[in-house]
């Protein structure tokens, strides 16, 4: 176990207060990761690992590979880690998974892993104030996910954690195979005071999707790929028949209107939404093309090509009425592709492609909004024994075992004959494995990520297609490996109050003409303290 601190003290640095989401970040993929101290740090060497050949190569730069079948060999690519027990605390947005002692998955992780992994876990919607409650406790597991950022995050992480980077920067992460095969970018998130606090669990760079039922598409004798705003908006049209109860959206498509009109970002909720050129910061929502796709996304909802019921509309329901037809876009996470198909068994013909959005005038270069690169990282509980914190390294080292790799088999699908079995060589979880694989070590540490949909050929192409398509032309976020504590601290009430003026344009309760005294009020309040905060560890 990690020492203690006092209540009063972690309190005073803020961490024991809400933790308030930072606006979100994805890197570029240069070479240091900036921040509120002089002089970069030495991010991880990226050095790939791989344990099978993908049959889609991951090109160019920040693609996924694409595997068809699961290799019907698996070899092993960690040593197992040995010594006393590793205790972490994480979160889950599954189902809790059965106790140690009636689950054969996690016994198995632990034989084969060599050292035991106490693992304690709550709900994703209540991890925040667990982690909070931990820290004030003072007394920590060895390795902690942290989520979002806190007030004072780089003093929080300073008192509480183990600074890792003599460990991990540069060349000294070699000695962890797999941790050096983790994305640069991701990286960046780990970074604070220019000092690496954590293991990023990476996340593919795709982003969020525009999910279109190329089925449904095709039938109308409708392209895939619109290149302009009057396309775009035709063929919202021709999909949605009201009296027949078919819309073409199941919620505005408000991401896409933006980056039609070159700007990127996730709204509402304000994640990513700083451009930055020559050190200087603009919120994008002061600029005229702002304006214009809020005009653009009125005009689109009075068209009524949105399904009404979508203001308020759970993902649930919106997943539901696109698997039912009654729409064919939605928008939602890349991660929720395999679920759609797990779902869609049953419908005739499915079948599911993502689309970019278009330039407005069908001229120039298109734009998109990364994904974030990481969904979270885990820090070590401070310790001054290197010992220790080589051995839990190795542990978080084997978490990251790459796919087609014997540990991977164990730590996705478990123990052959009893949690999972074989459709050829297609890995399939049991019954019993299926709640088994709950417990949740991806959310400590995990591998790359990969496309592999078992028995799916058509959506592992139509998902590498669309990152080879989408990828490059991701725009970065200036702001990953920065920190605004004014954006920790302050800006969560206001943002919360600019998204509800945003909500009300869009749905024709306020004019456009609106937005500009909401956005001058923001950026009063708190934004271009946010702006000089940025700027001033920019050098502009």
């Amino acid at each position: 176990m990690a020492p203690t601190f006092s209540r009063r003290r972690v309190l005073a640095l803020g961490a024991a207060t809400g933790l308030a989401p930072l606006l979100g970040a994805c890197g570029d993929g240069g070479p240091s990761s900036p921040n509120s101290s002089t002089g970069p740090v030495k991010l991880p060497t990226y050095k790939p690992v791989t344990a099978a050949t993908p049959a889609l190569a991951a090109e160019p730069a920040g693609v996924s590979p694409g595997y068809f079948t699961y290799p019907a060999a698996s070899s092993a690519a960690s040593q197992p880690v040995r010594g006393e027990a590793v205790t972490a605390l994480t979160y889950t947005y599954d189902p809790i998974a059965p106790a140690l002692g009636s689950n054969p998955y996690w016994q198995n992780l632990n034989s084969t892993l060599g050292t035991e992994l106490k693992i304690t876990y709550v709900p994703s919607t209540d991890y925040k104030s667990k982690v909070a409650t931990t820290i004030a406790g003072g007394d920590l597991p060895d390795i902690v996910a942290i989520q979002g950022v806190v007030q004072q995050m780089p003093a929080m992480l300073k008192a509480t954690f183990t600074d890792l980077t003599e460990h991990l920067s540069g060349d000294a992460v070699l000695a962890y195979p797999n941790l050096a095969a983790l994305p640069t970018d991701a990286w960046r998130g780990t970074v604070y005071d220019q000092r690496i606090w954590g293991i990023p669990v990476p996340r593919a760079r795709i982003g969020t999707v525009l999910y279109t039922r190329a089925d449904l598409l095709a039938k109308a004798g409708l392209s895939l790929q619109p290149d302009s705003w009057a396309e775009f908006k035709e063929m919202a049209v021709a999909l949605t028949d009201e009296r027949a109860g078919r819309w073409a959206f199941g919620q505005i498509p408000f991401t896409t209107i933006l980056e039609m009109n070159g700007i990127t970002g996730n709204w509402p909720g304000g994640a990513g939404v700083w451009q930055a050129r020559g050190g200087v910061f603009t919120h994008s929502g002061t600029t005229p093309q702002f304006t214009q796709a809020l005009e653009d996304t009125v005009e689109l909802v009075k068209s009524g090509v949105v399904h009404p019921d979508h203001a308020g509309a759970p993902n649930t329901k919106r997943n539901g009425w696109m698997l039912a037809g009654t729409t064919s876009f939605t928008i939602g996470g890349y991660a929720g592709w395999g679920k759609f198909y797990g779902q869609a068994k049953d419908v005739p013909g499915f079948r599911l492609t993502g689309m970019l959005s278009p330039t407005r005038d069908g001229a120039g270069t298109r734009v998109r909004t990364p994904g974030p690169t990481l969904s979270s990282f885990t820090a070590v509980a401070k310790t001054d024994n290197a010992d220790r914190i080589k051995q839990i390294l190795r542990v978080l080292d084997w978490l990251c075992s790459p796919f087609g790799s014997s540990e991977y088999l164990a730590l996705r699908y478990g123990v052959e004959g009893r949690t999972f079995t074989r459709d050829g060589s297609d890995p399939a979880l049991t019954e019993g494995g299926r709640s088994q694989v709950f417990l949740p070590v991806r959310y400590l540490a995990e591998a790359s990520p990969v496309i592999y949909e078992p028995g799916n050929r058509q959506a592992v192409q139509d998902q590498h297609d669309h990152q080879v398509a989408g990828v490059p032309l991701a725009v970065a976020d200036p702001t990953l490996g920065r920190y605004s504590e004014t954006a920790a601290s302050k800006a969560a009430s206001e943002q919360q109050e600019l998204d509800s003026v945003l909500l009300e344009i869009q749905l024709g309760n306020k004019p456009v003409s609106a937005w500009q005294p909401a956005i001058k009020k923001f950026m009063d309040r708190v934004g271009n303290k946010i702006k000089a905060e940025y700027e001033e560890q920019s050098g502009g």
